[in-house]
């Protein structure tokens, strides 16, 4: 048996039809999120690094081109939706004085145009968060993601400097401090390559103090770096386990949170579905150094996918052209056409499955069986916990939902 050949079935008494999603509008979507592309360069020289593997080398982004940027998503200094934005292609501390200017702006903005809210997202490889960034980052409100692998010898091996040095070292006392600190608003990716034990690495987060933890399969042109058939039913138990643990634990605040997983039982129960992962493209734009759009950071310097630029707008026949291709739904992809977890993954990400995938836009197996996995296990918790305490699903579901 390969990778692509197990979960293939849906669990017995699911019907996909139950939770699909509408069929996507078209309309215009209005622009509420912009990834900036600040530096275009790293200080590390990860294994499996995705953006080194397929982007070209990019120059730093100039203020003229932060000042367009924000132009375009605030015409006239409003604000019309909440927005949020994202700092993490190449390593974005590399311009930490940009990173002060870029959040003494938002206050502002935020001032000026209450109720509407903006959120940030910054992820780090960490290893330049000295005492001064660290301060720095305390004391904002924003979300902030570092790149952790887990043990040490399972980080060190992925995560090096250019002279091929681990960093896990560097990193192990900032996580504990961001953590104690930031708490939810504090989390964790991983990436896991061929022999990564996910227990371990869930184990080493949670004992740091992390309480949201995201596990990713690798993307990468080197398929000795993907996950073996071992390695994805070591997945699918690890799942399971953790499952059937949060089904014993009487504290919803203080567990651990895998945010893949919680999000496919937030979708199992019919919140947040969507026949794309996500909305690169239409309401979301990557900004690269030139002031270039992109549907999402993976995408920037890739000239084929601009789809226009700070100054002059979204090019609404490139965004045509993209959205009915590299990022269509689901329903148009005919791996995903099979698959009874569509309508819980949304199909895949666009990027992954254009740089990495087999061809036409379809989606890694690979990537496919980890979800397949997600989906089962949480399809199961939330039958279970329908029956024994429905009161528990509550802390999956999205604020709004809640007050609805």
């Amino acid at each position: 048996m390969n990778n692509t050949e197990q979960y293939i079935e849906a669990p017995e008494g699911f019907n996909s039809n139950d939770v699909a999603p509408p069929f996507l509008t078209k309309n215009e979507w209005p622009v509420n999120s912009l990834a900036l592309d600040l530096c275009g360069t790293c200080n590390l020289s990860c294994r499996y690094c995705a953006e080194m593997a397929t982007q070209p080398k990019r120059d730093p982004m100039s203020m003229d081109i932060i000042d367009a940027a924000f132009n375009f998503i605030f015409p006239g200094g409003a604000m019309n939706y909440n927005t949020t934005f994202r700092f993490g292609s190449g390593e974005p501390l590399l311009a930490l004085e940009l990173l002060k200017g870029i959040e003494r702006r938002l206050k502002y903005i935020s001032r000026r145009n209450r109720p509407f809210l903006n959120d940030v997202f910054l992820t780090t490889n960490g290893t330049l968060i000295n005492e001064e960034a660290l301060k720095w980052l305390l004391s904002t409100s924003w979300h902030i993601k570092i790149s952790f692998d887990g043990p040490r010898e399972i980080h060190d091996h992925w995560r090096v400097t250019k002279g091929n040095l681990g960093t896990y070292d560097k990193i192990k006392p900032v996580i504990q401090v961001l953590a104690k600190n930031k708490q939810r608003k504090f989390s964790i990716t991983s990436v896991l390559c061929k022999d990564a034990d996910p227990q371990k690495i869930y184990d080493e987060a949670v004992n740091l103090g992390v309480q949201r933890i995201e596990l990713v399969p690798v993307m990468h042109h080197d398929k000795e770096m993907h996950p073996s058939y071992i390695d994805i039913k070591k997945y699918d138990e690890f799942v399971n386990n953790y499952s059937m643990t949060y089904l014993n634990e009487t504290d919803n605040e203080t567990f651990p949170t895998l945010t893949r997983f919680s999000d496919c039982i937030c979708r199992v129960m019919g919140y947040n579905n969507s026949r794309i992962s996500c909305g690169a493209g239409r309401n979301f734009f990557g900004v690269g150094p030139d002031g270039l759009l992109y549907p999402c950071f993976r995408f920037i310097g890739i000239r084929e996918f601009a789809l226009g630029n700070v100054f002059t707008g979204v090019d609404k026949r490139a965004v045509s052209v993209f959205t009915k291709g590299a990022g269509r739904p689901y329903e148009e992809r005919s791996s995903c056409k099979k698959c009874w977890a569509a309508p819980i993954c949304g199909g895949p990400c666009f990027a992954c499955s254009e740089m990495f995938g087999p061809g036409n836009g379809e989606p890694s197996a690979v990537h496919c069986a980890y979800m397949r996995i997600n989906a089962n296990a949480a399809i199961s918790l939330v039958n279970k916990l329908r029956k024994t305490n429905p009161n528990r699903l509550l802390s999956f579901l999205p604020a709004i939902a809640i007050h609805l």
